[in-house]
């Protein structure tokens, strides 16, 4: 996982297969940083594979930031991982940008 900030908002790349175990390790990692800003950008670029363990760990990141007031956007997702997000009605409860730049905007 690779994090960089920009323009006061904490950019995380997440990459290759996101299951229970990375899902978990992402979620850690990304609530651990809360106090370093606000809002959290988390792309999915290059992500190759999410399943429902780690669907389920980027729902209780929301859960967790939503508890202290921060935002988690999400962005660059594949067409597969986006129509998971739209077939599981996620894609109502988290901001979803198409890219990187509409998402720091």
């Amino acid at each position: 996982m690779v994090t960089e900030m920009k323009s006061g908002k904490q950019v995380v790349f997440l990459s290759g297969e996101v299951n229970a175990k990375t899902g978990n390790e992402y979620k850690e990692a990304i609530t651990a940083m809360f106090n370093s800003a606000n809002t959290f950008v988390v792309s999915f670029k290059d992500v190759v594979y999410l399943n429902s363990s780690g669907l389920r760990e980027i729902i209780d990141l929301l859960k967790n930031a939503n508890k202290i007031k921060k935002e988690i956007r999400l962005c660059e997702m594949s067409k597969d991982i986006r129509e998971m997000f739209s077939f599981t009605g996620l894609d109502k409860i988290f901001k979803i940008y198409d890219t990187q730049k509409s998402a720091l905007e």
